[in-house]
């Protein structure tokens, strides 16, 4: 199985359970296909760079998920005939440290009590005249 990034805009002008309808659906066939949803993100309502389909706003939702391959071909023919789905971009994801780096951190734990460490010994300070006086030679 490989890792996969989607992000699509949807329709500005429906509501959030229709957002997540949309979302929903997509997440379906992930999950039919075999696949495993690793994180969504909703960005929001955001200004698109430039008009498409006579909108300039879209919901923008990112997808992050692992699944066969055989699988983007589905995603992409459901997103092309979804109507709500305004515009829509798979990416396959090939190292593993960009992938770690964007799933969310599991919850810590909490801290176990640490034994307190011990306080450096402080030597006591020399006397001057016993370090700098050269050793006494004996005649």
């Amino acid at each position: 199985m490989n890792y996969y990034e989607k992000v699509m805009i949807v329709d500005p002008n429906l509501d959030d359970s229709a957002v997540d309808e949309a979302v929903g659906k997509v997440k379906d066939i992930i999950l039919k296909e075999g696949g495993e949803i690793l994180k969504t993100d909703n960005w929001g309502r955001r200004k698109l760079a430039y008009e498409l389909n006579k909108r300039k706003q879209g919901n923008y939702v990112l997808i992050l998920f692992k699944s066969p391959p055989t699988t983007i071909g589905k995603l992409e023919k459901h997103c092309k005939l979804f109507e709500t789905i305004i515009k829509f971009m798979i990416v396959k994801l090939v190292k593993p440290k960009h992938i770690e780096a964007a799933l969310p951190k599991p919850a810590a734990a909490p801290a176990k009590a640490e034994a307190p460490k011990e306080a450096p010994v402080k030597k006591e300070p020399a006397k001057a005249a016993e370090e700098t006086a050269p050793p006494a030679e004996d005649k």
